[in-house]
């Protein structure tokens, strides 16, 4: 009995659940990295100071700039994100502004054929990962980037309407399978319970979530599961398919896919 159960146990751990995702940076996560940069740059920052090169300007076409001023420039950016950087406000804009000033010293290097600074690349691929959590490409080379990022309480949000929206759907699909005399009993009750499953997937999603834990599996599962539903109202033709309950939980879906990278069902 001790061999069949343990055999269970392990065909039911890897059997496919849904598509795998790589965990999302939570906020303190972020909130350190953003530390780290701070502490980067002031390295850096003293690197170049020690070699007398924050005397240098930088000359383009365009205009010539005091490494000075950028340097005053690129610290700000810096406080002014560890300032912004809340649950409730992932800093987007601030981010950006952030990383567009590291990207012109990453490019610079580049064009002129240099790999820069010890310091530098410490806190170049510091930025590199600070982009990774934004879903910007590093470095910004575009003017029309824009952050994806949620953080935890606004993405947290997202998945509890997903959540209430469930169980709208889930009245709304059951009223409307009843109407339609070309779907079964069985059908019902199996579209019912799948609909419930959304919403279950949803709580156990915001709940890791609000409590800093691993959600990726719940995740690829949440949207695995939505899918389904989605294949299935549209097959009864139900109208309940393109309806309020069921925008409210494909957004919260899309929300999950963008944040964790999944494409989205």
């Amino acid at each position: 009995m001790h061999r069949r159960t343990l055999a269970a146990l392990a065909a039911a751990l890897f059997l496919p659940m849904g598509a795998a995702a790589a965990e999302r940076m939570t906020d303190e996560q972020v909130k350190k990295l953003i530390q780290d940069i701070d502490d980067g740059y002031q390295t850096w920052k003293k690197d170049l100071e020690k070699s007398n090169i924050d005397d240098a300007v930088i000359k383009s076409a365009e205009q010539t700039v005091s490494i000075k001023d950028f340097l005053k420039d690129f610290e700000k950016a810096v406080d002014v994100t560890k300032e912004r950087f809340r649950p409730e406000y992932a800093a987007g804009p601030e981010v950006l502004a952030l990383l567009r000033r590291g990207s012109d010293v990453e490019l610079r290097n580049r064009r002129q054929g240099q790999t820069g600074r010890s310091t530098w690349g410490a806190l170049g691929a510091k930025l590199d990962s600070l982009a990774q959590a934004y879903k910007v490409a590093w470095p910004v080379e575009s003017m029309n980037v824009q952050p994806a990022r949620l953080n935890d309480a606004e993405l947290a949000a997202k998945v509890g309407q997903m959540e209430n929206a469930a169980k709208q759907l889930k009245g709304e699909a059951d009223k409307a399978a009843k109407a339609n005399k070309s779907v079964d009993k069985a059908t019902r009750e199996s579209l019912k319970g799948s609909i419930q499953q959304i919403g279950a997937g949803a709580k156990e999603v915001r709940t890791r979530i609000e409590g800093d834990r691993p959600a990726a599996v719940e995740v690829g599962q949440l949207l695995t599961q939505t899918a389904k539903v989605r294949e299935t109202l549209t097959r009864l033709s139900l109208p309940c398919a393109t309806g309020p309950a069921w925008r409210g939980v494909d957004s919260g879906a899309d929300a999950l896919a963008r944040a964790f990278d999944l494409p989205k069902p």
